[in-house]
């Protein structure tokens, strides 16, 4: 029995493999078939996750366990965070639709929050920290390669802000020779921004390109597994 449904599994996973790969020849029924099917397992388990690995443990649970033990300014917290929560559901009947949008405009608030926050704290500060450090490349490519390192790192650091910020007609105002640094420094930044979005166009690739190698070496093994 359990060969049987492993087999079949495997008769399945090639079937919808082979009608993602029609999308090579255009988009029809086939493939949309799979992107459904693909949409609504996902969906499906996302909620699952959700409601045993955040509602439940983390909203009903609680809840019940503050009645119980009369800590009400918490059950009305989480009472808040519940009422939020459901009246999202109104957000599709118009009538209703500005109850959701309560809840909506509550989460693009934090969100945004959130999202600065990380920004600030997780992006913008650790590169200003390593374009002025000069320790750690120093101390991992050595004197003159690290040194390096760091010129480089700085240059482009700056490069990119002065691409966005001061590469306007406008936007420079001094003599001609500091318009001429500013655009070409601007025009390096540029370069900067290229080589990192080619970087990240070439690592995108090579991780698509180990997918479907994976998906080729899969369709490979069923194969002569079922023909086995």
């Amino acid at each position: 029995m359990d060969t049987l449904l492993e087999s079949a599994g495997t008769i399945v996973a090639l079937i919808l493999s082979l009608f993602v790969f029609s999308y090579l020849l255009g988009d029809n029924v086939l493939y949309r078939i799979a992107q459904s099917l693909f949409v609504g397992v996902a969906i499906g388990y996302a909620v699952v996750v959700a409601f045993h690995n955040v509602l439940a443990p983390k909203l009903l649970s609680p809840l019940v366990a503050s009645i119980e033990s009369g800590d009400w300014t918490r059950a009305l917290l989480l009472g808040i965070a519940a009422l939020l929560g459901l009246l999202l559901l109104t957000h599709p009947v118009r009538s209703m639709s500005w109850l959701g949008s309560v809840s909506v405009a509550f989460l693009l608030g934090v969100g945004a929050a959130l999202a600065i926050g990380g920004a600030l704290l997780g992006t913008l500060l650790p590169i200003a920290n390593a374009s002025a450090s000069v320790a750690g490349p120093v101390d991992r490519y050595g004197p003159g390669l690290g040194l390096f390192s760091t010129i480089v790192l700085l240059v482009g650091t700056l490069g990119v802000l002065v691409y966005f910020q001061f590469t306007s007609s406008s936007g420079v105002r001094g003599g001609s020779a500091l318009q001429a640094i500013v655009r070409v420094w601007g025009r390096l930044g540029r370069w900067f921004i290229l080589i990192a979005f080619a970087a990240i166009l070439a690592t995108a690739f090579m991780s698509r390109l180990s997918i479907l190698s994976d998906r080729i070496q899969f369709f490979w093994d069923s194969l002569v597994g079922l023909g086995g």
